[in-house]
């Protein structure tokens, strides 16, 4: 018990080091939002691509008249 109070009167911030581990933090945090927030956006924007072809083939592309 002891040697942790003087571990803990020794120790000094270190504003460095929590500024790297606040970084590291939001790094770790943002990295599988933007990953599947990219696949998500990507197949909603497959899907309707392919709603819009599916449509077209349906009516038929008519060309101006």
């Amino acid at each position: 018990m002891m040697l942790s109070t003087l571990l803990a009167l020794l120790h000094r911030d270190d504003a460095a080091m929590e500024l790297a581990y606040f970084w590291a933090a939001v790094l770790l945090a943002l990295t599988p939002v933007i990953i599947f927030g990219t696949i998500g956006v990507l197949v909603v924007k497959k899907m309707l691509k392919e709603q819009r072809g599916s449509r077209n083939a349906e009516r038929g592309t008519k060309g101006p008249a």
